[in-house]
């Protein structure tokens, strides 16, 4: 009878361990909210503790799939790849359609924060910081790396490039007020489509957030946008056929709406960068409207001029990224090759920089 006592006081001093232990992760699970919210005031509300399993182990799932992209993927376009390219030129006089494209770079995201400033003293710093802030974001829909959101500076970027929008178009040329007026007033000719990625999402949603309060017209999510790279931070958070949770800002914290419909979820090892080049440009042409503005990424964009580009043309934008926010506009153009094939075209006189530019380096 001692024994089974002495067994019956070890099973209520293990419960109570147990009691307590729970107690403890739930304070520090209410302590880590605490200091996310420190660091992000807009953030949105964390879930709810009975779906902290399962987002965690989406989370995790994520993570090893962005491992094995990490190692296996063939995502970049080579140079040999374009080379062997066809000339766009080969269809300058089988033109059927075209189409005015603006591309949006998305501001600085934290990944960017941490690994474009270069590698000097303050990179440990930088690279402490975010580490901290992914630590804090663990139990919550949230990463510094994966899907990588707009840094503090990338938002006031976006602020930027708000601002110049909502001042007078000043330049003579034609054709790059046509592009400045299809941003801030195209609605009904004019087509919003953005990555499925957070920061190019955020990104168009704070530039425009003057048309977008007017209209409440959708934001296209297409995932052949999605970065051409290997690394993690071109990885959504965003399931297929759902919009990312983007927040920040007041115009983040909108009622933003979305079309997911042509998200069609991560890519996929066989869906390489070239492939969701021809993919997106086949689309953009079909639709029916006048111009299509695009938040996307740096590498997407740089190789999209130099696919669709004449290999004759000799053009910055085919060397150097769009700057963080730039906007630039051009004709795309539709053809048949004498093969039959579907086949696209950058018509290299309808090139206009809108606003930023390209980098130096």
């Amino acid at each position: 009878s001692g024994t089974m006592s002495a067994d019956a006081e070890l099973s209520v001093l293990e419960l109570v361990a147990w009691v307590v232990l729970i107690f403890l992760l739930l304070r520090i699970l209410s302590k880590l909210e605490e200091i996310y919210l420190l660091l992000n005031p807009s953030a949105p509300a964390s879930p709810k503790l009975i779906a902290i399993p399962s987002l965690l182990l989406r989370k995790g799932l994520l993570v090893l799939w962005s491992a094995v992209y990490l190692v296996f993927s063939k995502d970049k376009v080579t140079k040999r790849q374009i080379n062997r390219t066809a000339d766009p030129d080969d269809i300058k006089d089988q033109i059927h359609r075209q189409v005015r494209v603006i591309f949006v770079r998305h501001g600085e995201s934290m990944w960017n924060l941490v690994f474009n400033r270069g590698f000097g003293p303050s990179f440990i710093v930088r690279f402490a910081q975010v580490v901290l802030y992914e630590l804090y974001v663990v139990p919550l829909n949230d990463s510094a790396f994966m899907d990588s959101p707009l840094s503090q500076h990338g938002i006031r970027q976006c602020a930027q490039l708000q601002d110049f929008l909502r001042k007078p178009w000043t330049d003579p040329d034609p054709a790059s007020r046509a592009d400045f007026e299809a941003i801030v007033r195209g609605e009904g000719h004019s087509l919003l489509v953005s990555s499925q990625l957070r920061r190019a999402v955020s990104t168009l949603a704070i530039a425009i957030s003057d048309r977008l309060a007017r209209t409440n017209e959708s934001i296209v999510l297409h995932s052949a946008c999605q970065e051409i790279s290997r690394n993690f931070d071109t990885q959504s958070l965003a399931p297929t056929h759902t919009a990312p949770r983007v927040s920040g800002t007041a115009e983040l914290e909108a009622s933003l709406t979305f079309e997911p419909s042509f998200n069609e979820g991560n890519k996929g090892l066989s869906l390489t960068g070239h492939k969701r080049l021809h993919k997106f440009a086949q689309w953009v042409c079909k639709q029916d409207f006048q111009t299509v503005i695009v938040a996307g990424h740096s590498l997407w964009f740089r190789t999209f001029f130099q696919v669709y580009l004449p290999k004759s043309f000799d053009h910055v934008c085919k060397r150097h990224k769009i700057v963080n926010c730039g906007v630039v506009g051009f004709t795309l153009q539709s053809g048949t090759s004498a093969e039959g094939d579907d086949r696209h075209r950058i018509d290299p006189d309808s090139l206009r920089v809108i606003y930023g530019g390209f980098s130096t380096k």
